[in-house]
Formats: structure tokens, sequence, C-alpha cells
């Protein structure tokens, strides 16, 4: 039920949906004439692979959900008052409408990212490595939810999270390798985020799809599920506490 009320909200935004695919296509261009320039010494086929990293990571970008300002928006409305009284857990309801607009974007937005993606790398890919990058790519989606909930969960204390969600970019944009693929960074900042959580929802999958090796596999999706039980064990340690912050404006 939770998933087809999601999947309805993004089927009722059409033109949401236009303009993410009308964004998305103006990114690869930009994208394309950029590292052509960058890569302009080295091989066709290391900027194809480049390329295909970063279409990749469009990807996920596109699907990935933005729960926290779903969150904050319902904490300075009031409507997580009735959220909290409802048998199913806050975060349940959250995660499971985010998947269903996540299916309507892919719907539209995501088969074309796909298709240029598999233009890239000219249709050869092995069934074992579009398995492997699937299921790291659920856990990676997981892991994901679970910071955006707990960015989202701030908003009990704070009651606006923009700051915070700034913040939380500028992370990204440094350490998860969604922008820049993590192989060009320096040594000591490819250390730091090979330890850190947020390069394993993005740049960790990328490189997966590169390099599919059965320890690769392993390796990112045992840190990908030790984050996922360390954040939900936070997460619901922070909710707890955070609900009886609670204030409902104006009533």
């Amino acid at each position: 039920m939770l998933f087809k009320i999601g999947v309805k909200k993004g089927l009722s935004s059409k033109y949401v949906l236009l303009f993410y695919l009308f964004s998305t296509l103006i990114s690869i261009i930009v994208q394309y004439f950029l590292w052509q320039a960058v890569l302009i010494n080295r091989p066709v086929s290391e900027f194809r692979q480049t390329l295909s990293y970063l279409v990749l990571m469009q990807f996920l970008s596109v699907l990935f959900p933005k729960t926290s300002y779903d969150v904050n928006d319902k904490v300075q409305s009031g409507d997580i008052a009735l959220d909290l009284l409802k048998p199913v857990a806050v975060s349940t309801q959250l995660f499971w409408e985010s998947v269903g607009y996540a299916g309507a974007k892919f719907m539209l937005v995501g088969v074309v990212n796909i298709g240029i993606y598999l233009w890239l790398l000219d249709f050869r890919i092995m069934p074992a490595a579009i398995l492997m990058v699937a299921v790291a790519g659920v856990l990676a989606y997981i892991l994901y939810f679970e910071l955006e909930m707990l960015m989202g969960t701030l908003s009990f204390y704070t009651y606006s999270i923009w700051g915070i969600v700034t913040f939380k970019e500028a992370i990204l944009l440094i350490l998860a390798g969604n922008v820049f693929p993590t192989y060009f960074y320096p040594a000591a900042l490819r250390t730091l985020s090979s330890f850190l959580p947020f390069q394993y929802s993005f740049g960790a999958v990328g490189i997966l799809a590169q390099t599919p090796t059965t320890g690769l596999f392993f390796r990112v999706t045992a840190i990908q599920l030790a984050y996922i039980v360390l954040f939900a064990i936070l997460l619901r340690l922070l909710f707890r506490h955070a609900v009886t912050k609670t204030v409902i404006q104006g009533g």
C-alpha cells in the first residue's frame, strides 16, 4: 500500500519527472564535454569508462530519496503527529513511499540513464556484473535512506535542517564520489573516504560496476551491511528521544 502511494505521488507530478529528465540530460551533456577536455590525451576507452561511471552516479542521485526534507516538512506542518499515531513506524512509511516514488522516476528518467550507460559500454555487460551492481545498489539505497532519516530526525530539535542538509551535501561532494570518480582523488582523501559511509552510497557502486570482481563485491557489501546495521541502531535511539521533543506549531 505504501509503495503504491509512492508510485502515485511520482506519477501525479509528471512535470517534475520531466524536469528530472531534462536536468539529467543537460548534466550528462556538460559532463561529456568537460571530461572530453580533461581526458583529451587519454585513450577513448578511459573516457567512456569515466563517463559511464558518472552516468551511473547520476542515475543513483535521481533515484535516491530526499527523506530528510519530508521529515522536516512534516515536523514543521505538524503532520508528523498523525504519522506517529499510525500502526506502522514512521521510517517504514517513508521508506516504502520513497521506493514507490523512485520506481516512478525510474520508469521515465532511469530508463534513459540506463540506456546511455549501456550505450557507453557497447552493451558488453556480464549477467554476474549486473547482479552484483544491483545488490550493491539496493544496499546503497537503504544506507542513503538511513542517512537521510538521521538528518531528518534532527528537525525535531532544530525545526529547520536546511543548513544541516547543505553541510551533508558538501560532505557528499567531497567524499561520496558521485561528482568525481574516487580513483582521481589524492591518496589521503581516497583512504579517508574508504572508511566513511558516504562512498558506499555512491562511488563504491560505480567502482564495482567498472571492476565487478567477487572480492570487491563482498568487501563493498560487507561494509554497506555494517553501516546499515549501525545506522539502524542509531536511528532507533535518536528517533525515540527526538519524538519526546515534538512541538506542533500552533497546537
